[in-house]
């Protein structure tokens, strides 16, 4: 297969925690045709596996809650409800890398893993894929809070009945992407089952 995209340069930008690069380009039209050159800033991807703590003996959800700058430009909690989620270190593969982060920020051990999908997050701006799992857990009552030290990492977690993250599902409490995509897959895929 011929390619449908010509890279013409490729700058870096940042080099930072996260990476940026400018990038111009041609592409092949729908009509066979290329496209002029086009410029555009492209953050570095990350690999990242994403997983939905789920027991279903208790019929509970575990989410967590962790300060993201990027929400600090809206009148909306700066702590949002989230799954659990870590950057694939090298030879990790996207399977360890959902266990691993599921201990560290909820101390919970995965004992089952069901993939559901892999996904780019906003391929109009990033280079990401993010890998999303299911992992079957053992809930804990109370709260909690995990996160590795070195990662300045202070997370919030939390277990919610089923009934809980579907109000707040209804209610738009729900505002990470990648939490919205795995609790409607869980509520097509494990609930209405």
């Amino acid at each position: 297969m011929s390619s449908k995209f010509k890279i013409l340069s490729k700058k870096n930008l940042h080099d930072g925690f996260f990476k940026m690069n400018e990038l111009t380009l041609k592409y092949k039209k729908h009509d066979g045709s290329w496209s002029n050159k086009v410029k555009r800033e492209l953050f570095g991807g990350s690999q990242v596996s994403c997983l939905l703590p789920y027991d279903p003996k208790k019929k509970e959800i575990i989410l967590i809650q962790q300060f993201r700058p990027g929400t600090i430009s809206k009148d909306v909690d700066n702590y949002p409800l989230e799954i659990v989620a870590g950057i694939i270190d090298q030879g990790e593969n996207p399977e360890t890398t959902a266990k691993r982060e599921c201990y560290e920020e909820t101390g919970c051990k995965v004992k089952k893993l069901t993939t559901i999908q892999g996904y780019f997050p906003a391929p109009g701006s990033s280079e990401s894929f993010y890998h999303l799992f299911l992992g079957e857990i053992d809930a804990f009552e109370g709260t909690r809070i995990m996160g590795l030290e070195n990662e300045n990492e202070d997370i919030f977690v939390k277990s919610y009945r089923i009934s809980e993250i579907k109000e707040k599902l209804i209610n738009g409490k729900i505002l990470n992407g990648v939490t919205l995509i795995a609790l409607q897959w869980f509520f097509l895929n494990v609930i209405n089952n």
